[in-house]
């Protein structure tokens, strides 16, 4: 979209940021006894913990390919 891809750990903090968010949204929704908006932010807090944690997967693949990498560079 942009030309480049967004780093892994600003999809990871935007994603919690916005899961939290929607949890709050849809907690406020269902006490008020709003159970359609109440689903709908419940749906969107679980996709966005779901985007952070493969966020999180893909840094934690990244960092492991990078020390494969160095510790091959190392031993060359």
């Amino acid at each position: 979209m942009f030309g480049r891809r967004v780093p892994p750990h600003i999809v990871f903090a935007s994603s919690v940021a916005l899961a939290v968010l929607c949890a709050v949204l849809a907690f406020l929704s269902a006490q008020s006894q709003s159970w359609v908006w109440a689903g709908v932010g419940a749906v969107l807090a679980v996709w966005f913990a779901v985007d952070a944690f493969r966020s999180f997967s893909w840094a934690q693949a990244k960092k492991r390919l990078d020390a494969e990498k160095a510790a091959q560079n190392g031993h060359r």
